[in-house]
């Protein structure tokens, strides 16, 4: 974007925002790392589908950013109009998201019966097998390549260098774990995010969170209790004093109303913050860049009790309860340490245009 430009608005990415209405997700064939069978042909198609729909998707966000930095021209500058012109989206591109984003969901559909089981059991990451991109988006619109991350470095946030460039309000950033690390936090401040940190187990005189350009809290966002003390490596041998807020109330006490990004690495806690506090928010988050912890997963990090049960058709039902609240999986990266976990950032395509 050229310096001092506006940013496009979130029409650049509302342009798929109808999505929402028809559930979707990539084929199997998308799946990171996936063996190519019998059907191959039909996988690559739907591969460079996918590939096509992402480059397009950037070409889409690039022109419509040229427009808004350029000259005022032609008959309108001559009345003194300032609107940004808007671009039209061929009925054929919005099909060709929706085909992928139909796709992603059946996966999930049949992988959120009872007893099923992925077609892989061998497989690493079987847990997340039926999980696909449903919305597929290339760099710059994404920060990198899905297929190219490990899971543990910068989160792939949607629009990034857009978010704290909106004229009218400044975006609002949520981060929730940080234990040793608050590089995202950093980062979505530098952008120009009102961005706050959350944790109980980190002492505000840490030179993790002190001193920074974003406000931290010491407080856990959710609800006490739930085994927090039971295995929790991250206490630092701290067995009380910890404070915990739900999110709707820390909301309330910062002032906001929406949140632009909401991340947090949580450690299994995040099973109970779906179900008990993100899927029954009035207004969702644009954005959820998280970790998932199942079962299985190696226990010096995550407290076994808290993902004991969250296995294959668990993550399904999640996904599928995320999906129909009009959330689209943008990113997807296994945890290279343990095939347990895997990073993922998904859009919220019901996002009203800012």
């Amino acid at each position: 974007l050229a310096q001092g430009s506006r940013a496009p608005s979130a029409a650049s990415l509302s342009f798929i925002s109808f999505l929402a209405r028809h559930p979707i997700a990539p084929p199997r064939s998308m799946a990171p790392q996936q063996q190519e069978g019998p059907c191959g042909l039909q996988r690559f198609s739907t591969r460079w589908l996918a590939l096509g729909l992402a480059g397009l998707a950037g070409v889409v966000v690039v022109a419509e950013t040229a427009m808004r930095i350029a000259p005022a021209s032609g008959p309108s500058s001559q009345f003194g109009s300032t609107e940004p012109r808007r671009l039209a989206v061929p009925d054929t591109v919005m099909r060709a998201f929706e085909l992928v984003a139909d796709g992603a969901r059946e996966e999930l559909v049949r992988g959120a019966r009872e007893g099923a089981r992925p077609q892989s059991q061998w497989k690493v990451g079987q847990n997340f097998e039926a999980v696909q991109i449903s919305l597929p988006l290339a760099p710059p619109i994404i920060k990198h390549d899905p297929a190219k991350g490990d899971g543990e470095g910068d989160k792939n946030i949607v629009g990034l260098q857009t978010l704290g460039k909106r004229g009218g309000r400044r975006c609002v950033v949520y981060g929730m774990g940080i234990a040793w690390e608050s590089h995202f936090e950093e980062q979505m401040a530098r952008e120009g995010c009102e961005t706050h940190a959350f944790d109980c187990t980190v002492d505000p005189a840490s030179p993790v969170v002190a001193g920074k350009s974003f406000t931290f809290h010491n407080w856990c966002i959710g609800e006490q209790g739930a085994g927090f003390n039971a295995g929790n490596g991250y206490l630092r041998g701290k067995q009380g004093g910890v404070q915990f807020k739900k999110l709707s109330e820390t909301m309330r006490l910062l002032g906001h109303d929406s949140v632009d990004v909401l991340k947090f690495d949580i450690e299994g806690f995040e099973w109970k913050l779906f179900e008990s506090e993100i899927l029954g928010l009035k207004t969702l988050p644009r954005q959820l860049a998280f970790e998932l912890h199942t079962e299985g997963s190696k226990p010096i990090a995550v407290p076994p009790h808290l993902v004991q049960g969250r296995g294959y058709v668990e993550v399904n039902r999640l996904f599928l309860a995320l999906h129909d609240a009009g959330y689209r999986v943008v990113s997807k990266e296994m945890n290279e340490v343990d095939e347990k976990c895997a990073e993922f950032v998904l859009a919220n395509v019901n996002e009203p245009s800012a």
